[in-house]
């Protein structure tokens, strides 16, 4: 008995390893002082080793590969909080935004830009930009969750709250193209489950800032001060944030806003418009303010709510006797070129006290 075959009927297949992945994160901190719609915590990886996907190289390969995430908790409407898309959680007042890194590549968003298709999607990768996807056996995918106060939190006994588990947010698919005249196939999805949250929550009572809106002038700088990446450029500014508390208080003071990519934790990204600088960020760092504070020049991790210095114990009980806490900001360089423009940045504080 003969048999007969043909090689073009075998075909590359992918598939993720698992069916299903639930994203944990590390307890947050909401600050009832924190203005609506801010971002409230930095950009937070998994607790898990990533969504793995596995091809079998069989030949023929497949022409292109693509992974593909689709949000399937979502409104009709999406927020947008600083360019990025935000969906509610299960705690009313608190939304996140999702982040994918494929096989160590740049952090995509859910933002509008790279969607595959209608909805809320985002392409993670794509063979056409990574053309070594092509060829590996293992693509592990890396999930980064960003937390944002998009309400009012009701206060809860003991300033904690439990928030349930979120099954079925959204399914992360690798999608094959056989050649170039054939549409994408994508493989089973991994569904996504969001993880019971752990809210601490701040206080919201009794000390205020005597000046809401502070701006500082960082002056005009001139691009061939930067000689490379995490030098600065121009003079560190000094800024100050009166406060006044109805009873002594020891003060804790939160930085939230939109990070530089590629600069550090206590560097803001300026802000997108048209003839803008490019290469630089600003950075924020502690002032003199004496014990027990962060000794100055000490860089201010923002997005960062949780394990605040105490920065000074204010005594002051009225807007006239208000006590400053002292900051600086500096533009300083963040990537490997600087191009010249207008270098404006935004930055939100929040007050943190027992």
């Amino acid at each position: 008995m003969a048999g007969i075959y043909s090689h073009s009927g075998w075909a590359e297949t992918c598939r993720g390893d698992i069916g299903q992945m639930t994203v944990n994160v590390q307890n947050i901190k909401y600050l009832p002082t924190l203005p609506l719609n801010t971002q409230m915590t930095g950009m937070m990886a998994d607790n898990g080793s990533g969504i793995h996907f596995s091809c079998d190289l069989q030949v023929p390969k497949a022409a292109a590969k693509r992974l593909v995430y689709r949000q399937l908790k979502t409104t009709s409407t999406p927020l947008s909080i600083g360019g990025q898309h935000v969906f509610p959680s299960a705690l009313d007042g608190i939304g996140y935004s999702l982040g994918f890194q494929c096989s160590g590549g740049a952090v995509r968003f859910i933002d509008g830009s790279h969607a595959a298709g209608n909805g809320e999607s985002v392409t993670v990768c794509d063979s056409n930009e990574m053309a070594n996807l092509l060829n590996q056996q293992q693509i592990v995918v890396k999930v980064f969750v960003t937390f944002y106060k998009t309400g009012n939190v009701a206060l809860v006994s003991g300033n904690h709250a439990n928030v349930p588990a979120q099954p079925q947010i959204g399914e992360l698919t690798i999608q094959q193209q056989a050649d170039s005249r054939s549409g994408f196939v994508a493989s089973s999805p991994v569904t996504l489950d969001m993880a019971a949250l752990n809210v601490d929550i701040g206080s919201s009572g009794s000390c205020q800032v005597s000046t809401a809106n502070i701006h500082v002038s960082l002056g005009t700088v001139n691009k061939a001060e930067f000689k490379g990446k995490n030098t600065t450029g121009g003079v560190a500014k000094r800024f100050s944030i009166p406060v006044f508390c109805s009873t002594p208080t020891d003060i804790r003071i939160g930085f939230f806003g939109v990070t530089s990519p590629s600069g550090g934790t206590d560097t803001l990204a300026l802000s997108k418009a048209n003839a803008s600088a490019s290469g630089v960020g600003v950075r924020l760092t502690y002032g003199n303010n004496g014990a027990p504070a962060p000794a100055a020049g000490t860089g201010v991790k923002i997005n960062e709510a949780s394990n605040l210095p105490v920065l000074k114990r204010i005594t002051a009980s009225s807007a006239g006797a208000a006590e400053n806490i002292n900051f600086n900001a500096q533009y300083v360089q963040t990537d490997d070129a600087v191009t010249a423009g207008t270098a404006n940045s935004m930055v939100t504080f929040a007050l943190e006290y027992n």
